[in-house]
């Protein structure tokens, strides 16, 4: 990889800033366009146009210190939502489509280094950097979190304004603690017949979905407790 990145830069025809750990360089000759930097604050060295384009893994935090500073963005996702933040900043066109390290050579490389620093890509960042800026973050937050909530499933049947946490199969109602406990004093219901109510359910453990997964999953369930269990006989 290393020697990918300094050639494709010298490509490119730019120079580089190359953190010292992200491809593990050890001790190899420095090209004169090369500058291998330890540690530094990103928001710091993204900001006040001290580099033209950054290129990255994707994750998270560094797309956005990235794009709020302006910067055009190449991504070179591994694994998790990476590929995903590289193909939204490919989409509003602030870089080149993500490219899987996998996938890595000098060609992809030099030319996705050649459309983050173009006009158009350094036009885009800066727009997104715009939006970042004037955005209330905090608000959109809040809004989308209370926007995503199954309110039609959470509200009690009977008095809307309480959530529901009772559900009565005999009556087929949601209910809320308040108004289970006074239909129960009502003795127009009892207690024991309701169920916990969820407005919704978490898969927390991953089902088998066909039976090759099933058999691998057995096999190697059995090969991993044999040794254990015959141990445990001593």
């Amino acid at each position: 990889m290393t020697k990918i990145i300094f050639d494709a830069t010298a490509q490119a025809g730019v120079r580089a800033l190359i953190s010292a750990g992200w491809g593990g360089l050890g001790s190899v000759s420095i090209p004169p366009h090369i500058f291998i930097l330890g540690n530094v604050p990103h928001d710091w060295l993204f900001a006040e146009e001290r580099v033209s384009a950054v290129v990255h893994h994707g994750g998270a935090g560094t797309t956005a210190v990235g794009l709020a500073k302006g910067r055009p963005t190449v991504v070179v996702p591994f694994f998790g939502d990476q590929g995903f933040w590289g193909a939204m900043i490919h989409k509003a066109g602030a870089g080149p489509q993500p490219i899987p390290h996998k996938e890595l050579g000098v060609e992809n490389l030099r030319d996705a280094i050649k459309f983050a620093v173009s006009p158009p890509a350094k036009q885009a960042a800066g727009r997104m950097a715009d939006q970042i800026q004037n955005e209330d973050g905090v608000l959109r937050g809040v809004e989308s979190f209370y926007r995503h909530l199954p309110l039609l499933n959470m509200r009690c049947d009977l008095d809307p304004e309480r959530l529901a946490v009772w559900w009565s199969t005999e009556h087929c109602l949601k209910l809320s603690a308040f108004a289970a406990q006074a239909l129960s004093d009502a003795k127009l219901l009892k207690m024991d017949t309701l169920d916990l109510h969820r407005s919704k359910d978490y898969d927390t453990q991953k089902q088998i979905s066909d039976p090759v997964t099933g058999g691998a999953g057995a096999i190697f369930w059995t090969i991993t407790h044999y040794y254990a269990s015959i141990a445990e006989i001593f």
